[in-house]
């Protein structure tokens, strides 16, 4: 057991060490200049400006303390501009997180062997911190460890979901799970207390800086703009849209009719029955092991991780005003599905188009690999046909696995 641990720690260590050397020195200008000239500004008039007016900030807490710290590291104004690269070096801290978590230490969160090498080669599941140089492998892998960890410790996971909704608001279609989570591992009125004590407190914290001449306020504002914030139908997501629209989704707006009732309208309601559709036998097999007073099984893994990967999978699909990098959580979740189940068809299937898709829109018409993406391959439609085959095969195992479950609820 000690050679083990021993050997993925060596292992872990090593990859992440040869990850920094191999850091892509291109990234996405478009993105990466918001982050050189959010630091930058956090130079000149400090942290507790952030939200101030003027400010051009307009990302959540969670990543201004990043940039703030950035800020703290090269210290002068030329190195954090000739350095933005280097706020890289963080996103790969995130996507190596959950990992080191759950097989670093002694601990027994997960039990089952988990070939962590199979997550942290797959290049679909480092590119977007890497090379793109996005953060959503901050909030995505709080997330995950949120739902992990809250099964048997409630409180240091809503702190972790709170540092995941506080990064981005997309951590929101996380939310659900979260909280049936909580219901299964809440089970007397004083961890509740402490959870909402502990949760008032830390996000109380977390504002600390910002609350003065009106910086909450403007925070706010950015929450609630960030839900309309664009108006199309999809910003090269490759979802259901590009298949069942005439023309670029791009250019459709969202709130142009469709059959009686707007894109957005619609999409909301495919992603609702969906999600009812997936959190029902989630519930069943929450309250079931709650009411016999049973740790979690295999079944009940299963179950968390293929619900949550596919509840991502159809915020994803349906919704409108999706970005391409929405996809993000869909890896993990469905790798440790895979993780469980000994079953990773559904997470290769599912790479594959996330891969596609993000050196497509990385920088079109040529991208990070050296071809040339109008060809067939990186066809718009061909890449959402290859996410609608990821929905029906999630779909199917998700049957199976919902029908398997009913069979053991009755019995």
């Amino acid at each position: 057991m000690e050679n083990s641990l021993t050997k993925t720690r060596i292992e872990i260590a090593i990859l992440f060490l040869l990850y920094l050397i191999l850091l892509p020195r291109v990234y996405m200008e478009y993105d990466m200049g918001f982050w050189r000239e959010w630091a930058v500004y956090i130079h000149h008039h400090g942290l507790s400006e952030a939200y101030a007016v003027g400010s051009p900030i307009n990302y959540f807490p969670v990543f201004v303390y990043s940039l703030y710290f950035y800020d703290l590291l090269q210290g002068t104004e030329a190195n954090i501009v000739h350095n933005i690269n280097n706020i890289k070096i963080l996103l790969v801290c995130f996507d190596f997180l959950p990992l080191i978590t759950l097989c670093c230490f002694r601990q027994k969160i997960l039990s089952f062997k988990i070939p962590y090498l199979f997550l942290l080669l797959n290049v679909a599941y480092v590119f977007n911190s890497m090379v793109w140089g996005q953060i959503d492998a901050i909030y995505t892998n709080l997330a995950f460890l949120a739902i992990v960890v809250g099964i048997a410790y409630p409180v240091p996971a809503m702190l972790l979901y709170i540092l995941a909704i506080y990064t981005k608001p997309q951590a929101i279609e996380f939310l659900p799970v979260i909280l049936i989570v909580m219901v299964y591992s809440i089970r007397n009125l004083k961890t509740l207390f402490l959870l909402l004590v502990s949760s008032g407190l830390f996000k109380m914290l977390l504002l600390l800086p910002f609350m003065h001449d009106g910086g909450i306020g403007r925070l706010l504002g950015f929450a609630k703009g960030s839900i309309g914030l664009y108006h199309n139908l999809s910003i090269s997501a490759f979802n259901i849209w590009y298949l069942i629209t005439r023309g670029n989704p791009y250019f459709i707006n969202d709130t142009d009719v469709y059959f009686l009732f707007s894109y957005r309208v619609w999409g909301l309601a495919l992603f609702l029955l969906a999600m009812i559709w997936v959190l029902v036998p989630i519930i069943k097999k929450v309250l079931q092991l709650r009411k016999d007073k049973l740790e979690f099984d295999e079944n009940g893994y299963q179950m968390l991780f293929l619900g949550t990967g596919l509840l991502c999978l159809f915020f994803f699909y349906f919704n409108a005003q999706m970005h391409e990098r929405y996809a993000h959580p869909i890896i993990i979740f469905f790798f440790f599905y895979g993780v469980v189940s000994k079953n990773f068809k559904l997470f290769i299937l599912a790479s594959v188009p996330y891969f596609l898709s993000l050196d497509k829109a990385f920088s079109f018409p040529d991208g990070y690999l050296p071809i040339i993406h109008y060809k067939f391959l990186f066809a718009s439609k061909v890449i959402a046909l290859w996410y609608t085959a990821v929905v029906i095969y999630g779909s199917y195992l998700w049957y199976r696995l919902r029908n398997m479950q009913e069979e053991l609820f009755m019995g």
